[in-house]
């Protein structure tokens, strides 16, 4: 159904790579043609390849990158000539960005060289537009023809077959010929089949979430023994639905639609990150270590430095979470009592109050710059815990959550910092807004982005931002 687009990127990016030696070559030529006509003096011809062989190479497999990270090769490289203008526009400015600096960095090159790299800087990307340009116009006229178009059948419920199929994007549908429409409830197996027949029907899409394909299921199975493909369209795809990955155990297959992020070279990198940045913040935050035991003795004699309490881990586990105590021995017994009192800050099961009776003065400085949390970098080293991630809720917290789907925060590890720590802290009182933060963090994860959350909270961490 998707019409092999990872194949054509494929191909086209290949296609690039010979295009720009290519062009590199032709610009050698260019150069000396140009002479003449721009008065150059004391051209030479500069062959490129044998000047920098690894230089060049490394320009023709970077550029088909470069491009890709700009969009140029989505909808297997068919979108409109005026995108594709903007992009290829958009990676000249890199380009050129890229050699000022490297001109400057080698102030004695060769004039002969610089023409030949400006003069490449040009024709690169007129070579390539005529690439693209030629394969769509080539593409987009098969797809006019009819005998081109890939026949399908559409399933699921017919109220809302159309609707889904007419929500997409009309460049992409005008490649298929919808020859008919299956609901298991207005039409039999056997005249699913006749249609199937009489119409050469090369694919059929199901639209729906994973239960309508098991209404159509004798169909799909139908469409199985004749090798025709069978596609399923989500809908409004959930996070565990734009992870599919398949794997086999013998002779069985297994389809699994992960939520948190898989065993990558990421996932390694963070787990690095985690206990090499640890060990480093513990080393250096020693002196605050001796400032809160003291402060806390002196404040509160008479309970013990650490507190301790059954937090929520990964998918639920509980394990003991560590901090440095901040509020007095008798706080757990009062809790429902200042509830009742002073009532809730944070909506929702999250207990939060600005100005809470049950924290000691220190308790309170160590609160706000963050001080408290410090023995959590214990909870790191031992696995518990990330660097990053959504805060572990209390146990009685978690199993308060008023939605099941609020229970995916929990299907990565908890972290000292994420977005709720770095964007408000206790200045955000929304539940479902602290719930839609983590849920941004577990669906869009990346090694880059715990760098980025971390080096955020160095000013969030510095300035107090929403520390109560």
């Amino acid at each position: 159904m998707t019409k092999d687009s990872s194949f054509y990127i494929r191909i086209f990016k290949v296609l690039d790579m010979g295009l720009v030696a290519l062009s590199i070559w032709a610009s050698c030529h260019l150069v000396v043609f140009l002479a003449p006509l721009f008065h150059w003096e004391g051209v030479f011809y500069p062959d490129a390849f044998a000047w920098a062989p690894w230089k060049v190479w490394t320009v023709v497999i970077a550029v088909p990158l470069i491009l890709e990270r700009y969009g140029f090769y989505r909808k297997r490289n068919l979108q409109r000539p005026g995108r594709a203008v903007q992009q290829l526009s958009n990676f000249m400015v890199c380009v050129c960005v890229l050699l000022s600096l490297y001109l400057l960095w080698l102030q004695t090159i060769d004039l002969n060289v610089k023409r030949l790299l400006w003069v490449g800087c040009a024709l690169v990307p007129v070579v390539l537009f005529i690439r693209y340009y030629l394969c769509y116009r080539y593409m987009t006229r098969e797809y006019a023809d009819a005998e081109h178009l890939t026949s399908v059948v559409l399933m699921g419920k017919h109220s809302k077959q159309m609707a889904m199929w007419e929500s997409l994007p009309a460049a992409w549908r005008k490649s298929f010929n919808v020859v008919g429409i299956y609901d298991p409830e207005l039409m039999t197996l056997d005249e699913f089949e006749q249609l199937v027949v009489t119409h050469s029907v090369e694919q059929v899409v199901v639209f729906g979430k994973l239960a309508e394909a098991m209404r159509t299921r004798e169909a799909c199975e139908l469409c199985d023994l004749q090798g025709i493909d069978v596609c399923l369209c989500i809908d409004n795809l959930s996070a565990t639905e734009k992870m599919p990955r398949y794997e086999t155990v013998e002779n069985k297959g297994f389809l699994i639609f992960r939520n948190a992020p898989v065993l990558s070279w990421q996932m390694f990198f963070k787990t690095v990150l985690d206990k090499v940045g640890a060990c480093l913040l513990l080393l250096v935050s020693c002196p605050l270590w001796l400032l809160a035991i003291i402060g806390i003795k002196v404040s509160d004699p008479k309970g013990p430095v650490f507190y301790k309490q059954k937090r929520s881990g990964l998918y639920g586990k509980p394990f003991n979470m560590w901090k440095f105590r901040s509020m007095y021995v008798d706080a757990e017994q009062r809790l429902e009592e200042v509830k009742r009192e002073y009532g809730n800050d944070m909506s929702g099961p999250i207990f939060k109050l600005k100005n809470d009776p049950r924290i000691f003065r220190f308790g309170s400085f160590i609160r706000k710059t963050s001080i408290d949390e410090l023995p959590q970098l214990l909870n790191v080293l031992k696995g518990d815990m990330s660097l990053v991630g959504p805060r572990p809720l209390p146990v009685y917290e978690t199993a308060a959550l008023p939605n099941i789907k609020d229970r995916r925060r929990m299907s990565v590890k908890p972290g000292l910092t994420c977005y709720w720590q770095i964007e408000g802290r206790s200045s955000t009182t929304d539940f479902d807004q602290l719930i839609a933060k983590d849920l941004k963090y577990v669906d869009t994860w990346s090694f880059w982005l715990d760098i980025r959350l971390l080096l955020r909270t160095i000013p969030a961490v510095l300035f107090r931002r929403g520390a109560e």
